[in-house]
């Protein structure tokens, strides 16, 4: 079976007027690329009635399901001020192929676990203080989480619950080969590389080691880790497990072309299993 990869298509930005669409493009390497099943990492978009729409359109461009985790953009209330991010996410879940829901098993060997996940601030440098993080703003920038996503908990314990959740599900299926996808990015390897002078800070809003450590706990169960959310495109290898971050990202950090069927082609990665 081949499984597609990508993440981060970031749709009301990237769409432009009289140019082919993401949903177009991505349809149209799905089929060519003989992809069996399509797995996106999060933030589709802004609003999480045009992640639904493009998560339906995808699948009917492209004949084949797509598994989806939602990303922080995805769960922003920008358009919904009156919905908090609770809310929003349970909305996400009318698409079936949303693993938030339910793991989905690709056969008697292989399951597909995942969830938006969050971040602890670990990542961040220790130079600052976790009341700093707490701020989510710093060097005149703020990490919009703050302003748009409204879980009613801290940071702490929104990965608490994100964190928990997955590890029971990869516990309850331990005896499966298990694809992990988390929006967040689960090891260190995919942060901003630092010493930097914004990204210093603002690395602890991109994940978690408890994901990485969770991975190490689990390495003949956990064969692929999937994720996004840092505009990466990067694969290596921990231990049995390949970890794979591969964003599309703003058109402005597009590497190769502005079109969007040249740069999706170059972004997009399969996996055989």
């Amino acid at each position: 079976m081949r499984i597609g990869v990508i993440s981060d298509v970031h749709i009301d930005k990237n769409n432009v007027k009289n140019e082919r669409t993401i949903q177009e493009a991505l349809g149209r390497i799905v089929q060519e690329t003989g992809t069996d099943l399509l797995i996106i990492a999060g933030d589709v978009s802004n609003n999480y009635a045009t992640t639904l729409s493009f998560l339906e359109e995808i699948e009917s461009r492209s004949g084949v399901d797509c598994l989806f985790v939602p990303g922080n953009h995805d769960l922003w209330n920008i358009d919904y001020p009156e919905k908090d991010a609770w809310s929003l996410y349970r909305h996400l879940q009318k698409f079936k192929g949303n693993i938030t829901a339910a793991p989905y098993h690709i056969n008697e060997e292989w399951v597909v676990i995942g969830d938006v996940g969050w971040y602890d601030f670990s990542f961040g440098s220790d130079k600052f203080a976790e009341v700093h993080f707490q701020e989510m703003k710093y060097n005149g920038r703020i990490w919009k989480d703050k302003i748009y996503a409204d879980w009613g908990l801290s940071a702490a314990e929104v990965h608490q619950f994100f964190y928990q959740k997955l590890r029971n599900q990869i516990e309850q299926h331990k005896d499966k080969k298990i694809i992990l996808v988390t929006h967040v990015v689960p090891h260190e390897n995919f942060i901003v590389p630092t010493p930097h002078q914004v990204w210093d800070y603002f690395n602890a809003f991109l994940g978690s080691r408890h994901y990485s450590d969770l991975i190490a706990e689990f390495p003949h169960t956990i064969k692929y880790a999937i994720c996004g959310h840092v505009h990466y495109r990067k694969q290596f290898r921990l231990g049995e497990t390949s970890l794979i971050c591969n964003c599309l990202g703003d058109k402005e950090e597009w590497l190769h072309s502005k079109e969007a069927y040249e740069e999706i082609s170059h972004t997009y990665l399969t996996i055989e299993i």
